[in-house]
């Protein structure tokens, strides 16, 4: 078992479910209007830590670090299982959620379950050098650069508030520009492999048989 792999895969998930709930801690002062600018600056954040991309990387990334296939979907769904008994857990003995907060939100579990899998997969698959690998490495970006679109968030409601309106546009402009500037990196990395020269073998290293036959 890849023992490094899974404490790394564990260390991602806790890391992203406690920042993304931090970025939803709110002041008195944001909750009664006299902090907007604040607020603004908060939702912008919590809506990038919440990103369906980002998480959809998590499981991409744990994949990854797992390396083998069957190992790898195994990741994917631990992993996204532990961000979300971490983010409600903690939340819950801080007194952020109530007790009804695993029910209500009992259907990011189940898209763990449902999803992780795949992820995991995608994340092995990412590591080879081939076709596939590449379609693999372009998943996460992808996603980043549909998500803003899929939601409306550069087309937000005028009847929003103001800095709800801000962390749309602002969020959505981040992930595009990250989605399309990763899509773009490996994009140019692939081209870069396929024309890569191989090294000319060196020939005085041959040993006895492996020149040319001499009478």
């Amino acid at each position: 078992m890849n023992l490094r792999g899974w404490g790394a895969v564990a260390g991602a998930a806790g890391a992203l479910a406690l920042v993304a709930l931090a970025s939803n801690v709110t002041t008195t002062s944001q909750m009664e209007g006299d902090a907007n600018t604040l607020l603004a600056a908060r939702m912008t954040v919590s809506r990038l830590i919440n990103a369906g991309a980002l998480w959809a990387g998590l499981g991409v990334l744990s994949g990854w670090l797992v390396r083998r296939p069957v190992p790898a979907a195994a990741a994917g769904i631990v992993s996204l299982l532990i961000a979300c008994l971490v983010h409600y857990g903690v939340g819950r003995a801080v007194g952020m959620f109530d007790a009804s907060v695993f029910a209500d939100n009992r259907e990011w579990f189940l898209a763990a379950l449902i999803l992780g899998g795949p992820l995991g997969l995608i994340g092995a698959v990412a590591r080879r050098t081939d076709g596939w690998g590449v379609a693999a490495r372009l998943v996460v970006p992808a996603g980043a650069v549909i998500q803003p679109f899929y939601l409306g968030w550069f087309t937000p409601l005028a009847i929003l508030p103001w800095p709800s309106r801000f962390a749309d546009i602002a969020c959505g402009s981040v992930l595009f520009v990250a989605g399309v500037a990763g899509a773009l990196r490996v994009l140019v990395a692939a081209r870069a492999d396929s024309t890569r020269v191989p090294a000319p073998t060196d020939r005085s290293a041959t040993g006895p048989g492996d020149g040319a036959a001499t009478a």
